[in-house]
């Protein structure tokens, strides 16, 4: 049975059966304060963009969903259904042991990606999915990125910090702590500490910011 499974600020993201197929669909939808012919134009770069990302993801041996179908005239990518959980609702039952290793493969996986040139943009525990046999998925390339600049990786690395500093508060050092050993695993202790810096940096402006706020 089709159904919507979420619904963002810029796309509706919906559990379809497409010929035969057990799929998630993500629409695009139109914005009626753009002009029609912009906003046509808008949502199909996006989507291709997006469909662009998890290819590369793919090619570069990353886990996420599989595209099925690109429709462009509706902004929509018909993709593979993933059977797992939100990584944050995995957290609420996952042992310390089994947490230590997800969070060391999960460290490895962000490593090949940054190592691919890509960064995710919204990488917290709701935009991950885990199986029942503990693989991870990526979903959501809405704000995801070909780059090489170190700040886009730590931005990426500072939003799943923040997501478990939010949500499983008491977990996040343990978590952290072991992702960086995965992620060093991939891209060097030098790198790692030089990401690490830049993560304290962008922290640092976001207290600033609320400081000056208050």
């Amino acid at each position: 049975m089709d159904y919507v499974i979420r619904v963002g600020a810029e796309a509706v993201i919906s559990r379809v059966n497409w010929n035969g197929l057990d799929t998630v669909s993500k629409h695009r939808v139109p914005k009626p304060y753009r002009i029609a012919e912009l906003d046509k134009r808008v949502r199909e770069q996006r989507t291709l963009h997006e469909v662009r990302v998890m290819v590369a993801l793919k090619r570069a041996g990353i886990s996420c969903p599989a595209v099925i179908l690109l429709d462009r005239n509706e902004a929509t990518i018909y993709m593979q259904y993933i059977h797992g959980v939100e990584l944050r609702r995995w957290l609420e039952r996952g042992d310390i042991e089994e947490v230590k290793e997800v969070a060391r493969d999960l460290g490895r996986i962000v490593g090949r990606m940054h190592r691919s040139k890509i960064a995710h943009g919204d990488l917290t525990t709701s935009n991950i999915l885990i199986d029942e046999s503990k693989k991870l998925y990526f979903v959501d390339f809405g704000l995801s990125m070909f780059t090489s600049e170190l700040e886009d990786f730590a931005v990426d690395v500072h939003l799943l910090d923040r997501s478990l500093e939010s949500v499983h508060y008491k977990l996040r050092e343990l978590f952290m702590r072991n992702f960086f050993i995965g992620y060093a695993e991939i891209l060097g202790k030098d790198f790692t500490k030089n990401l690490v810096s830049k993560i304290r940096e962008i922290r640092m402006r976001g207290r600033y910011v609320e400081e000056r706020r208050r």
